[in-house]
């Protein structure tokens, strides 16, 4: 009875001990959903970006984790970043960009993700598009495989966008890319955001980038090592 007792309870700590150490050695990916609070983003009424932005950053949380990687997010709830830290920047808008860079530097990431979606003048306009600041090579090669993954999903041949006036991810210490998942000015793709199972579709190719990525990618442990 008492050796069945101790396996009783070698199984209970196991199982609820065990995810949090497999996470703590896990390579650790920041999700930042733009927006948030006062700063609605694209569209109007239920079709908020911030909304969007912040639904896609937990289902991507919980397929990252589910492959066992360890996550952190810049917002977890309807807030902007603006106050987080003390700053003497007046800027709502840039107080909020520079506390994301804050979090970023502080989190020290493997990978950064920033969440959107697009608008545009032209209602043609559509398809999930990464952009990746030209700076960096190791954010180009991320972004193409997180474009060939949502273009599965979103049947679409769109192609990563270098950009060189991105604060967040121009200013990232790791490889980063903004993912804008479509365009809420475009009927087909405002229809397919507001769809729970093609946003967790979305998130599980995120999930699977990332995936691919940290599979190539040297470790921190291993680039310190070279250095």
């Amino acid at each position: 009875m008492r050796k069945i007792q101790t396996v009783l309870i070698s199984f209970v700590l196991l199982v609820f001990f065990y995810p949090t150490a497999a996470f703590a050695n896990a390579p650790l990916v920041l999700l930042d959903p733009g927006h948030g609070g006062v700063d609605g983003g694209a569209g109007r009424g239920h079709r908020l970006e911030k909304n969007i932005n912040l639904d896609m950053g937990i289902r991507t949380r919980e397929w990252l984790e589910k492959y066992g990687y360890s996550v952190k997010m810049t917002r977890e709830s309807d807030v902007d970043l603006s106050n987080r830290y003390p700053s003497t920047i007046e800027s709502r808008h840039r107080r909020d960009l520079q506390n994301r860079l804050n979090v970023l530097r502080e989190v020290q990431p493997a990978l950064l993700i920033s969440l959107h979606v697009n608008s545009s003048t032209n209602a043609a306009d559509k398809g999930p598009i990464i952009f990746y600041a030209t700076s960096s090579e190791p954010s180009k090669a991320f972004a193409h495989i997180v474009q060939e993954e949502v273009n599965r999903v979103a049947v679409s041949t769109q192609r990563p966008v270098g950009r060189k006036n991105l604060f967040l991810i121009r200013h990232s210490p790791c490889p980063a890319v903004l993912v804008e998942f479509g365009f809420v000015t475009n009927h087909v793709d405002a229809k397919r955001l507001m769809d729970f199972a093609y946003r967790d579709k979305m998130a599980h190719a995120l999930a699977d980038a990332v995936k691919r990525q940290l599979q190539t990618q040297p470790s921190q442990s291993e680039e310190a090592t070279r250095t």
